[in-house]
């Protein structure tokens, strides 16, 4: 009994541990699945439920507000200058809107105040009277009459104060309380009637009066009419820039005491055919006759130092050029794409020719440069296409790699030296090496010919 009692208690036991499990779990396992189950799917779509129609609502809310806001604010915001344009009130006006309804309310005064002035018409008078006004120069006026009895003057343009104020805002002009408007003359003047600030007629024939000491920049650019310039012998300086653009000018007589001509002076004055400088010149800047396709012959005048950068570039026409004894450098491009130059004569006080100085110069056909030359820069002479003839001296030591580059026809390179009969060997020898190296840049097989006929090592080549 106590033996069998354990062996069915143990048999039982046995199956019941594993039978209640097994049920146990297979029981538990869906019914803790599918208590989850539900719940998950209950709480998900509440949880997602909740939030997406507290996002749906969110969303539009948030962005509405901004969408209104800005919509409201911007033509608010628009809307605020728009009637302010009308001249009903003054707030909320932009300032230049002011300034501009202050500047015609001006205008408008002072021309209601010369009308009122000049009720009377006024008489015939030659020459004309001065103004009233002290402290105005004669033939100042604020607006010329119409009436008949005021002489009216041929090729003269009258211009209102504010057509001259307008000029000077193009121009970038400074002015000061001593310009004044010269009438009879179409000039704007100013420095105590010194200083040609704006002429502003259409004249084919400009005469500069003698009170006139400069001609300031930009006084005639771009002008139109004018074919011929008379500068009076009072002008001393052509600021920079002071006939730019002059398409129609043919023809200008330099003052006899003219000294100093600006950058750009002349530039693309395209039908000015002939430039006479005068003795007193000492300086043309920077670009001053550059494009001045029309000009032929260019003689420098004594106290000339340095023609500078570009001076006469591309003077397509200009067929013959004379540097005088003072003229002690020639500058970068200084001649370059002067296409019709032929002979150039370099005075013998020249020390240094400088870059594309005579590039492009296809029609010279021989150069002969001084002893006292001791520079000649890259692309001096490059693309002279006609060049022949080259003459240099043992002295100009200095000979850029590239300064006879492309002149592709030169055959004959001479040595001054070598006309002498006292030359000595090794002179001789230093004269065959700078043969050799300009040949060198012309044309490598031109350069071993020479080698070969003179018995020259090609080592150093």
């Amino acid at each position: 009994t106590k033996t069998a009692e354990p062996e069915q208690a143990e048999v039982r036991n046995v199956p019941t541990k594993t039978a209640e499990p097994e049920p146990a779990e297979v029981r538990k396992v869906p019914t803790k699945t599918a208590e989850p189950e539900p719940a998950d799917v209950r709480k998900v779509p509440t949880k997602n439920a909740e939030p997406e129609p507290a996002e749906v609502r969110n969303v539009p809310t948030k962005t509405a507000e901004p969408e209104q806001a800005e919509v409201r604010n911007v033509p608010t915001k628009t809307a605020e200058p728009e009637p302010a344009e009308v001249p009903e009130s003054d707030p909320g006006v932009p300032k230049w809107v002011a300034a501009a309804e202050a500047a015609l309310a001006k205008a408008k005064a002072r021309r209601d105040a010369a009308k009122s002035k000049n009720d009377q018409p006024a008489a015939s008078h030659e020459p004309p009277a001065p103004p009233p006004e002290p402290e105005e120069p004669p033939f100042v006026r604020d607006k010329l009459s119409d009436d008949a009895s005021i002489p009216q003057h041929e090729h003269h343009t009258i211009h209102t104060r504010e057509e001259i104020a307008q000029i000077y805002s193009e121009e970038e002009l400074e002015i000061d309380e001593t310009t004044r408007i010269d009438d009879i003359n179409n000039m704007a003047i100013g420095k105590n009637g010194t200083y040609l600030i704006k002429y502003i007629g259409e004249s084919e024939c400009v005469r500069i009066p003698d009170t006139i000491t400069t001609i300031g920049k930009f006084a005639f650019r771009g002008n139109e009419h004018a074919k011929t310039i008379i500068m009076s012998d009072s002008i001393r300086t052509v600021e920079k820039f002071a006939f730019a653009h002059c398409t129609y000018l043919e023809e200008i007589q330099f003052s006899q005491n003219l000294e100093s001509i600006g950058e750009n002076a002349f530039l693309k004055c395209r039908r000015l055919k002939e430039v006479n400088f005068p003795l007193s010149l000492k300086t043309i800047g920077k670009g001053a006759f550059g494009r001045c396709s029309s000009i032929r012959k260019i003689t420098l005048p004594g106290q000339i130092k340095k023609v500078n950068d570009l001076c006469f570039f591309a003077c397509r026409n200009l067929n013959k050029v004379i540097l005088s004894g003072s003229v002690e450098a020639i500058g970068n491009s200084a001649f370059s794409e002067c296409y019709g130059l032929k002979k150039v004569t370099i005075s013998d006080s020249v020390t240094s020719i400088g870059e594309s100085a005579f590039s492009w110069c296809r029609s010279l056909s021989e150069i002969t440069i001084p002893p006292t030359v001791k520079t000649i820069g890259n692309w001096a002479f490059y693309g002279c296409q006609n060049l022949t003839d080259i003459r240099l001296s043992l002295m100009t030591r200095d000979i850029r790699e590239d300064a006879f580059n492309g002149c592709e026809n030169v055959f004959n390179v001479k040595i001054t030296e070598f006309d002498r009969n006292d030359l000595s060997d090794s002179e001789m020898k230093k004269g065959h090496r700078v043969t050799l190296k300009v040949l060198k840049q012309i044309n490598r097989q031109k350069a071993e010919r020479y080698a070969n006929e003179h018995n020259i090592s090609m080592l150093f080549i």
